[in-house]
């Protein structure tokens, strides 16, 4: 019988140890979320904690040049997976690059636990979370976030690139550009977007009410796809967040409404990008094929996750011989596959001459 009152009382004593164990360590990572809807007419604060913190440089190391800000779903693993693969972190220092992930929390994702994203840091050294929801309407808080952390952590890197994590971007031919590129001090260079209105419609997810923004059309912004600035711009913009009451649509407040209260003035590299991922591909078979080069520097990834890893793998060829200059432009020459779904059903497949 006192054996039995034993081992029931070493089970307690072990529970007791296991529970407060358990407990010490979730309240090593106190997390607050920030609420899924922001107050439209409140000042943007960017007083949050970051769940996961991140130094800019390599141990160090200050030959840096460029600095990656790539927002990413909590839950995209495989995205940041292919993009490491593509580029491990050995090889982008090399280069002068270091690429952080933006991250909110995700408390409801099924497939991805928080857990798991503190193992990928440990991992990795890449990733930079704010204690705020992953929402649509929290994209302004991510992506403030990341120039926020830029401008106190990478003063002295020539550019700051912000980009999203299903863009393909092709990373050598992007830094030859840099190289050779003249672009001025007050910086924000990408596909230029003007004359965009708001949406209305109530049943579309991007749809805006008036007491959000009320005016008929937004100011000239450039594409969150993907953008490049620099430290002294970034700082700009952050200040002016703080006069600037928060809209939740980040591209049109980050590189609209502020960059037009800071006086930045766009410079478009539109010709560089690609809105057909189809595009892309084209590019692949066409080095494989024939060594041609691919002119085509950022475009969308199609749905493809690994794409920006098969990719770089095939163009970076060019970085290391000499490929030849198109004789006809992709716009003439590529035939693609678009696939469209109509609402919950089936894709339609057809060939269509892309242009």
């Amino acid at each position: 019988m006192s054996r039995k009152f034993m081992l029931i009382s070493l089970l307690i004593i072990f529970l007791l140890l296991f529970a407060s164990l358990k407990s010490s360590r979730e309240n090593t990572n106190p997390i607050r979320v920030a609420p899924l809807i922001v107050n439209p007419d409140k000042l943007f604060n960017l007083d949050f904690e970051y769940v996961i913190n991140n130094s800019c440089d390599y141990d160090g190391n200050s030959s840096l040049s460029v600095v990656v800000l790539v927002t990413s779903y909590l839950g995209n693993v495989e995205a940041r997976s292919a993009m490491r693969r593509a580029f491990p972190s050995d090889v982008l220092k090399k280069l002068g690059v270091r690429r952080v992930f933006l991250l909110g929390l995700a408390p409801g994702d099924k497939y991805t636990k928080q857990e798991a994203i503190y193992d990928e840091e440990r991992r990795f050294g890449d990733l930079l979370q704010g204690n705020f929801v992953e929402a649509y309407r929290n994209l302004t808080y991510k992506h403030l976030m990341g120039l926020k952390w830029a401008a106190a952590s990478c003063q002295r890197v020539k550019y700051v690139i912000k980009m999203d994590d299903d863009i393909v971007v092709n990373v050598y031919k992007l830094l030859q550009l840099l190289h050779t590129i003249k672009l001025p001090k007050k910086l924000l260079a990408g596909y230029l977007l003007s004359g965009m209105t708001p949406i209305r419609e109530s049943s579309n997810k991007w749809y805006i009410r008036l007491d959000e923004f009320k005016y008929p059309s937004y100011p000239t912004f450039l594409s969150g796809w993907f953008y490049v600035t620099n430290p002294n711009t970034v700082q700009s913009l952050v200040k002016e967040s703080t006069k600037v009451p928060y809209f939740w649509v980040d591209d049109v407040y980050i590189t609209g409404l502020l960059a037009q209260k800071s006086q930045v003035r766009h410079y478009n590299i539109g010709q560089y990008f690609t809105v057909h991922s189809e595009f892309l591909e084209c590019c692949m078979r066409d080095v494989k094929k024939f060594w041609y080069d691919c002119d085509i520097i950022v475009g969308p990834n199609g749905g493809d996750n690994n794409l920006f890893y098969k990719f770089n793998d095939v163009v970076s060829e060019c970085y290391y011989r000499k490929c030849s200059k198109r004789i006809r432009s992709l716009n003439e020459t590529c035939v693609g596959e678009v696939k469209r779904t109509l609402g919950r059903g089936n894709s339609i497949i057809s060939s269509y001459q892309l242009g």
